[in-house]
């Protein structure tokens, strides 16, 4: 649900006073960012150039926030059901959150935000984010700008955390190319947690149970098994005279 508020406040203008961005020398390491994700579609003209780099960044926090959103909503429809009934099993007495929402995913609409058990996890994530939202504010006034001031040259939502070093000995070209993916799936994401919310809200069906095709592991489907069945059965009778194998 936070991901779908995210959906539309990452294409709303910014409070005044209006973020501005300043020019600071390019650096060859940085690539052309606006030409990033940029398919010319922008019906309202929200993007100017002191709009860009603001409404960039916050598409980009919002997108990485749908895309843990995206798996994350199914995935606890599945297993927090298998986990409550064997902390239940072992003896403990663990109280099942979504049996409030008939097994939903906790969201504003499904009032599964207001269960005590959940406020633990949303401290944590409103903390998580004011930390990394004043780690930037902090960072752009040591280089002399103000809260609602952008550097021009800085790549959007670079946090400059990378442990893995997956992006770090990127070329120019590859990077723009890993930036690209990161941007569409996160606007896939949005649009997907949208949807979550939307088939929930005017169906009155858990997503898991609404298509469960999308969420059940391939080899419990049917028609895979029953392909692989035949399949093995065919391999099988090459080694045989008349069905009879040798």
């Amino acid at each position: 649900m936070l991901s779908t508020i995210s959906l539309a406040s990452a294409f709303s203008a910014p409070r005044a006073p209006v973020p501005r961005m300043q020019d600071a020398p390019s650096s060859p390491s940085v690539p052309d960012f606006k030409t990033i994700g940029n398919y010319g579609f922008d019906p309202l003209g929200l993007g100017t150039d002191d709009t860009f780099v603001p409404f960039r960044e916050a598409e980009i926090k919002h997108g990485r926030l749908a895309m843990l959103a995206a798996v994350a909503w199914p995935l606890q429809e599945i297993f927090h059901p298998i986990f409550v009934d064997l902390l239940r099993g072992s003896g403990i007495d663990a109280r099942d959150a979504l049996a409030a929402t008939d097994g939903f995913s906790p969201s504003l609409l499904n009032g599964g935000l207001t269960q005590l058990e959940v406020a633990p996890t949303l401290s944590l994530a409103l903390f998580m984010a004011s930390v990394l939202e004043l780690k930037d504010v902090k960072a752009r006034e040591a280089m002399g700008l103000k809260f609602n001031e952008y550097d021009n040259a800085k790549l959007p939502g670079d946090l400059r955390f990378d442990p893995l070093k997956i992006a770090r000995n990127l070329s120019r070209e590859e990077k723009v190319e890993f930036l690209e993916k990161e941007l569409l799936n996160g606007r896939l994401a949005m649009i997907a947690v949208t949807c979550y919310v939307a088939e929930e809200f005017l169906f009155g069906m858990p997503v898991v149970r609404f298509t469960p095709d999308l969420f059940q592991p391939l080899i419990f489907a049917s028609d895979f098994r029953a392909f692989m069945d035949s399949a093995f059965t065919s391999a099988s009778m090459d080694g045989a005279i008349d069905g009879v194998a040798y």
